[in-house]
């Protein structure tokens, strides 16, 4: 293989080895965003399950009923 091909070879690696990281990077951080969210919903569930019911907000129902 002469210098030229080779080279050009390289550099055609370079640049789709550039892309995938990108891509890798991209994902990463939506990975990240996405464990973000399900530890914000075992917060949650940990907080509601830890309420009285009192303390909870009242259904649109249970609102309607203590209205009337």
């Amino acid at each position: 293989m002469d210098p030229a091909t080779l080279k050009k070879n390289f550099e055609d690696q370079i640049a789709q080895t550039e892309k995938q990281i990108s891509e890798l990077e991209e994902n990463l951080v939506k990975a990240k965003e996405y464990k973000i969210k399900l530890q914000g919903g075992l917060e949650t569930l940990g907080l509601l399950e830890e309420a009285p019911p009192s303390d909870l907000a009242p259904t649109p129902e249970e609102a309607a009923a203590t209205a009337e």
